[in-house]
């Protein structure tokens, strides 16, 4: 692949002007003394360019890419978000897990008048409590997903000390063991949920790496500008480098009554105005490597910065089959459209059971006793038991109910639609981005090489105006056609790099690696998925 040239373009021209003006003297066309004028000129313009050799940093796109777009403050930010997403999955899990939980009371005293009703005639008389307290309990829970209730475990121990009295007593519950649920639909109910999050979950982590592939793409497209910038100051240089000398060219022949005045003030204009462009592309670099290392969080000086221009090194073509293999693998858009069912079969499921018979279910048994004496606690104690069942029956809710449901199914119904429409859209986007693709690389190639073929026919042009054969005119057209295929040139690279790096965040593959994102993004940014 031959990249045009935009570095070697003001000494090529130099040499020309020299040779011919060399030539012209061994003619004895020239006057020494202008001779002499013309070389000072073109060694002026070879110090110009041996200073753009010094060292510099350079900018390459797989540098910007594959590094410093990772560690940007964007990307920071989301990663920490994913953190916090990856914790609450973590979290979830955990609640299925069986939860202990210890609570621990002291002491807590109490001196106070109370108010005390008698069982016998239900007068009212005035105690004082006079005593302090202390106890401990243990409490274990645990989910039961296939069934979708709740066992918990505890055993608990209280002493009281009767100040007024002096004296003291120990209660306990040396176990107890309770379940309670929902007769019908919590077993499933629970299943439901738990496939939506884990679903939830693995489209977390593919729309993490789509967003940090999107940060990627944000980052190029400012690295697009900067190259833009920088194929427009190099190309400045060199246009000021050639009017320059052409511009002495056309003095000595104007003096010599050669050219009109007309001729020497048109070549004098374009110099200014390839002046100004100059200056003007040297802003525009700055701006353009200002927002970029602004975006990036890199701290330094904008000077001594260059960009390199990306060398073609993508895929030919790329087969929209594979395309849409490792979308259907990696995208998350078909897995939330999997969730949005099961949501909206779950709110169908659940808006149905409001409307059936059910019942909740609580069975309670354990063992407690009191003594004064706290040895005595754990031997032969009383048991307790308990079964608590409650229905509820929906009987008459003037139509509420069926309301519901219907709405439930109007929502479900909807969402079924949209999904469809939605994925119809995704697919369209899909094969638009791949043709795209495919064309802007055969842009590509034939821009670069029109921008080759502008800047030798500008070389030519040159050549030819010094030596009377191109008008100053003909060397303006020969000067805006190279500026015009330079921006072609930018536009196709852009292209190409922009819908590679769509492609790049809906299949979540890089096709010039051979590599999954997923797998790329989990080992630089260190995280367990």
């Amino acid at each position: 692949m031959v990249t045009p040239n935009t570095t070697g373009s003001g000494e090529q021209l130099s040499f020309t002007l020299f040779y011919v003006l060399k030539r012209k003297e061994n003619d004895g066309m020239i006057h020494t003394r202008k001779i002499y004028n013309i070389l000072i000129a073109t060694i002026l313009v070879a110090l110009l360019v041996d200073a753009r050799a010094q060292t510099t940093i350079r900018l390459s796109l797989p540098m910007i890419i594959d590094s410093l777009a990772l560690a940007s403050p964007e990307a920071q930010i989301q990663n920490l978000a994913f953190e916090n997403e990856l914790l609450q999955f973590e979290n979830y899990k955990k609640g299925f897990l069986p939860s202990v939980s210890i609570s621990i009371s002291p002491l807590s005293f109490n001196r106070s008048i109370v108010k005390l009703q008698q069982a016998t005639d239900g007068s009212y008389n005035y105690v004082e409590d006079y005593s302090s307290s202390s106890s401990t309990s243990l409490s274990i829970q645990q989910k039961i997903p296939f069934t979708g209730g709740t066992l918990s475990a505890s055993s608990n121990l209280n002493y009281l000390n009767e100040l007024s009295q002096n004296r003291h007593s120990f209660s306990a519950t040396p176990f107890a063991f309770s379940y309670s649920q929902q007769l019908f639909g919590s077993g499933k109910t629970m299943r439901m949920e738990k496939n939506i999050e884990y679903k939830r979950n693995e489209a977390n982590i593919k729309e993490y790496c789509i967003a940090i592939s999107g940060i990627q793409q944000k980052v190029l497209n400012l690295f697009m500008e900067t190259c833009l910038a920088s194929l427009e100051k190099k190309l400045a240089l060199t246009n000021r480098m050639a009017t320059d000398s052409l511009l002495k060219l056309a003095k000595m022949k104007y003096e010599n009554k050669r050219i009109t005045e007309t001729d020497y003030k048109q070549i004098e204009l374009q110099a200014v105005n390839n002046e100004y462009l100059e200056e003007q592309a040297k802003k525009n670099m700055e701006d353009a490597v200002r927002s970029l290392i602004t975006f990036l969080g890199v701290k330094g000086s904008l000077r001594d910065v260059e960009v390199e221009s990306p060398e073609f090194t993508l895929p030919l073509s790329i087969n929209i089959e594979n395309v849409l293999y490792y979308i259907s693998r990696n995208n998350p858009t078909i897995l939330n459209r999997e969730i949005r069912r099961l949501e909206a079969q779950k709110n169908l499921y659940t808006s149905e059971l409001g409307r059936k018979f059910n019942a909740n279910i609580s069975l309670n048994y354990g063992t407690n006793k009191f003594s004064p004496i706290f040895s005595d606690l754990y031997s032969n104690p009383s048991q307790q038991q308990s079964v608590s069942v409650g229905f509820s029956i929906p009987f008459s809710m003037w139509g509420i109910n069926r309301n519901s449901e219907r709405m439930a199914k109007n929502t479900y119904q909807s969402s079924m639609i949209s999904i469809e429409k939605d994925m119809d859209e995704f697919e369209n986007e899909i094969n638009r981005t791949v043709n795209n693709y495919n064309h802007s690389v055969n842009l590509w190639l034939i821009a670069e090489r029109s921008y080759q073929l502008a800047q030798e026919q500008y070389n030519l042009t040159v050549q030819e105006y010094v030596i009377g054969r191109a008008t100053v005119y003909e060397l303006i057209a020969s000067q805006q056609e190279q500026s015009f295929a330079m921006q072609k040139y930018y536009d196709s690279i852009r292209n190409a790099y922009e819908n590679y790096f769509k492609i790049r965040e809906l299949t979540l593959y890089d096709f010039q690696k051979n590599a999954e994102l997923i797998d790329t993004f989990k080992t630089t940014l260190n995280f367990k998925f």
